[in-house]
């Protein structure tokens, strides 16, 4: 009785031994696999640092290359994904206008959407926005806006995807305090315009003056242009979008609603244009400005350059006297630079006379491109050079068989001379739209006012 007993009471906790034994096989099974799933997870996040470290590395290179300046390194941290799912590098996407106009026509339709409820028989069911949708459009934004500057206006139209907008990027620059403004016009509207050809016309015309505007004018000049460009581009985009195929059929003997707004239209668009016609008015009239003050600066560009290819000369002329044992003539050197120095000024006075007469004796053509301009006035010092040279060794030569001045005279007779030579550069003109331009035919003939190039320079 008493062994029986005992093994009665053993059985029992022996079981419940086994019972807890599996149990803390199996709990250390699930913490050997936790600890595995930790080591992994780990392992992947180690990865993932590994490859942002790898892109921020990148875009850190690509930031000092642009320049090394604070809002280009955001930029180009905006630019730049902070890795890629692939561990690939990611090239920055190019986002045109267009691409923004297309996203952003597929967010309104899918917020127009959610805004009506899906009516059934019984009851209004509201659908949830796509979120994927909405991102994509402020991903376009963002690029869009890192490569042109921010959208400082625009107009989405309702009916199609088209609009038109106006960007101002900030460019800083070492020498100025504040940043330079850049705007730029764009436009993607040939959906809206497929069956209004005046509008478009009207439209194309906006466009054609605004890279006008943008490649000539520059500052405060080129931002009212372009800022009144871009209120003409959304009149004429929002007649456009005017309900006007709604209206209800009209009476016997009366017009059709599509009469009355070609009508309207035609009225609109020349409207329109006159307004574009005192844009581009303000246009030539600042551009010529520019061209003035662009040339001048040429000019002075040019006496520089001058003065430094004139004492390179004087040097290696007491250089080649060094080497060949003579002496060297400082008095006919000095001479000479005197002539040159005082052909270049007779050269800039004729031309500074000239831009102050009220006759309009000096005329530039400022759609030749500013580079073009600057060239140009760079040269004229050059011209005023050469002509007193040729009075120097006119002078010198004793053909003109003049009487020659006393030592305390030569200078101001050399220099007199120079400076009326070079005063008369005026007749070395140089016509700056030699290559025709796409405005103009093969004669040189304007295609839009029929005026021909006068430029002289």
């Amino acid at each position: 009785m008493t062994t029986g007993s005992t093994l009665g009471s053993d059985g029992p906790s022996q079981g419940e031994a086994a019972v807890e034994l599996v149990a803390a096989r199996d709990a250390a099974d699930a913490a050997a696999e936790a600890d595995k799933a930790a080591r992994r997870a780990a392992a992947e996040a180690e990865e993932s640092a590994r490859q942002a470290a790898k892109q921020a590395a990148r875009a850190e290179k690509a930031a000092k290359f642009l320049g090394g300046r604070r809002r280009r390194r955001w930029l180009v941290w905006r630019t730049f994904p902070a890795h890629s799912s692939m561990g690939e590098p990611v090239e920055p996407e190019i986002v045109t206008f267009s691409d923004l106009v297309r996203a952003h026509r597929a967010w309104e339709q899918e917020l127009y959407e959610h805004e009506r409820p899906n009516r059934q028989p019984d009851k209004a069911i509201e659908r949830q926005p796509d979120k994927a949708i909405e991102r994509e459009f402020r991903r376009r934004w963002r690029q869009f806006e890192a490569r042109y500057g921010r959208i400082d206006d625009a107009y989405w139209s309702v009916r199609d995807a088209s609009a038109v907008a106006l960007t101002i990027r900030e460019k800083n620059l070492r020498w100025r305090p504040d940043p330079e403004l850049i705007p730029r016009f764009h436009r993607a509207t040939d959906w809206a315009t497929r069956d209004e050809p005046d509008i478009a016309a009207a439209l194309d015309e906006c466009e054609t003056l605004a890279v006008r505007v943008e490649e000539i004018l520059r500052g405060a000049s080129e931002l009212i242009a372009l800022r009144r460009i871009s209120a003409v581009a959304s009149h004429l985009l929002g007649f456009v979008d005017r309900e006007w195929g709604r209206r209800p059929l009209p009476a016997a003997g009366q017009r059709t609603p599509d009469e009355v707004h070609q009508e309207e239209g035609k009225a609109f668009v020349e409207l329109q244009r006159k307004e574009l016609e005192r844009v581009e008015n303000f246009y030539k009239r600042t551009g010529n400005g520019q061209a003035r003050i662009l040339f001048f600066w040429g000019m002075a560009q040019g006496l520089l350059a001058l003065v430094l290819l004139t004492g390179l000369a004087v040097a290696l002329t007491w250089l080649v006297d060094g080497l060949d044992g003579g002496r060297t003539h400082w008095g006919e050197l000095q001479l000479f630079v005197i002539s040159v120095m005082a052909g270049a000024l007779g050269a800039l006075l004729s031309v500074l006379s000239r831009m102050a007469s009220l006759t309009g004796k000096f005329v530039l053509d400022h759609e030749v491109g500013r580079k073009s301009v600057r060239w140009i006035g760079i040269y004229r010092p050059f011209v005023g050079g050469i002509f007193g040279v040729a009075t120097f060794l006119t002078l010198a030569s004793g053909i003109l068989q003049t009487q020659s001045p006393s030592d305390k005279q030569d200078f101001a007779y050399y220099g007199i001379f120079a400076f009326f030579s070079g005063f008369f550069e005026r007749f070395a003109t140089l016509k700056a739209g030699g290559v025709p331009t796409p405005l103009e035919d093969e004669d040189g003939v304007k295609k839009d006012k029929g005026e021909r190039d006068k430029t002289q320079g």
